[in-house]
């Protein structure tokens, strides 16, 4: 009885942070993102940006994510565009000739890699982006997926958040961690309902992803990076991983990674990114070596990008396997995160909280009730949170054509729920799949994790 007792204490006590940790996301998103935010300060004392964006193939709305980069409300002469691509045959290579003629006005440039050059890793993305990071002009750099739309105020936000230390327009506190990147929460939107993957991906970026992903980096306990939207100095990365090799590190203590910096950073200013191709989540490690290195934090600034989605080609098991594929690939990087993400979603925690005070306070081992009550008030969040976020959108100046087509405006309470539904039912499988599997399907090459936390191609 005693050891059941002290069971339940602690499954109601982590219940408890779980619940605390949740409404932390929930209430930030409902005060911070209620609405796009304006530039906090005069543009003129900002510091120039470089925009990177690695370019392979053709996404859903390439043309109009791209231009998102050229209406930034931001001083011109500040601004530099590169779009790298891998090859000059890349069928976007039109649609970023097209933009940069439409813009002359604007610095902007294609840099394409010499055959058999600019290969550091079997990460393709940074490979992709190390041509981008010698050529840039200016230190301060602004990495962007291609698929993602970014709203015009952006820039100016992500810079003033980097030169006055403020997360989600709040100061830091001086005497702690300063803000060495800055990064934006996530968004995807289904522009059809021809198909479920892109509106499970939908549902779960705009309700629990959202949520703790707000909250986590609020708490700063440790990086919590998104890749599709950052911003930080080139010379903090330079700097990171020329420390590599003189500070120990649990993340980088590897012989053959200690070695691999030693030799990037001898390289001089600029090659620090290519240190990062090794690894397939290299927006974690990045956030890391900042963390670790530069003494360093991230912050969010109020504002969203977003991709959207078609879903012609996009099924459930497509969504299931890219959730898994991610879940993997996070278990070798942050394993106690991983380990403990079940209780973060809707099932797994109520039971723990219906289990916990079941048996504390009413002399039962589950009281279905409070189950059913705890699943209501959950969906009610996710809910009014999803519409913060639709609302964050509508509130849009000048927003691309597509928003009038997306899905989310036409769909019903009750297809709301069914998407909502299938998220939650499908959170644990996903888990459990992606903890006992260890390749790593990536690109359509499967791979695996090395100790050292780099990947290998099997």
């Amino acid at each position: 009885m005693g050891l059941l007792l002290a069971l339940a204490a602690f499954v109601l006590l982590w219940y408890s942070v779980i619940l605390a940790v949740a409404l932390a996301g929930f209430l930030c998103i409902a005060v911070v993102f209620k609405k796009p935010l304006p530039p906090s300060h005069d543009l003129d004392i900002l510091e120039p940006v470089t925009i990177i964006r690695p370019i392979k193939g053709i996404d859903p709305e390439l043309s109009s994510c791209l231009e998102s980069s050229f209406l930034q409300n931001y001083p011109q002469e500040k601004l530099q565009i590169l779009f790298c691509l891998y090859e000059e045959s890349d069928p976007a290579m039109p649609i970023l000739q097209l933009l940069i003629a439409k813009y002359p006005h604007i610095d902007a440039s294609i840099l394409v890699s010499e055959p058999g050059q600019d290969y550091f890793g079997p990460n393709p993305k940074v490979n992709n982006l190390a041509k981008g990071f010698r050529q840039a002009k200016y230190d301060l750099v602004w990495i962007l997926d291609l698929n993602v739309w970014a709203l015009p105020n952006i820039v100016a936000n992500g810079v003033s958040a980097m030169m006055n230390n403020t997360n989600c327009g709040t100061s830091i506190n001086h005497r702690g961690r300063t803000v060495r990147l800055v990064h934006h929460v996530p968004l995807a939107v289904s522009l059809d309902a021809s198909g479920a993957g892109s509106s499970l991906d939908e549902m779960f970026l705009f309700t629990s992803h959202s949520k703790f992903y707000v909250s986590l980096n609020n708490l700063s306990i440790a990086p919590c990076v998104n890749g599709k939207s950052n911003m930080y100095r080139r010379s903090d990365l330079d700097r990171a991983v020329a420390l590599i090799p003189q500070q120990h590190c649990q993340f980088f203590h590897e012989e053959s990674v200690v070695s691999d910096a030693a030799r990037v950073a001898a390289r001089g200013p600029g090659h620090s990114i290519s240190f990062f191709a090794k690894y397939i989540g290299e927006d974690n490690m990045i956030g890391i070596a900042l963390w670790e290195y530069c003494f360093g934090r991230t912050a969010l600034t109020g504002d969203v990008v977003l991709q959207p989605l078609i879903s012609l080609t996009d099924s459930i098991q497509e969504y299931f396997s890219r959730r898994v594929r991610w879940l993997r690939v996070r278990k070798y990087m942050v394993l106690a995160a991983t380990l403990v993400e079940p209780t973060t979603e809707l099932i797994v925690c109520g039971c723990m909280g219906t289990f916990g005070l079941s048996v504390l306070y009413w002399d039962s081992l589950f009281k279905w009730k409070f189950f059913i009550f705890h699943m209501v008030c959950w969906l009610i969040c996710d809910f009014v949170q999803y519409n913060i976020w639709m609302c964050h959108l509508d509130l849009v100046v000048r927003p691309p054509y597509w928003f009038a087509h997306m899905d989310s405006k036409r769909r019903s309470v009750w297809q709301w729920c069914r998407f909502w539904v299938m998220r939650e039912l499908f959170a644990l499988p996903i888990w459990i799949t992606a903890m006992v599997g260890h390749e790593v399907s990536w690109r359509g090459r499967p791979f695996r994790i090395k100790q050292d936390l780099s990947a290998e191609e099997l």
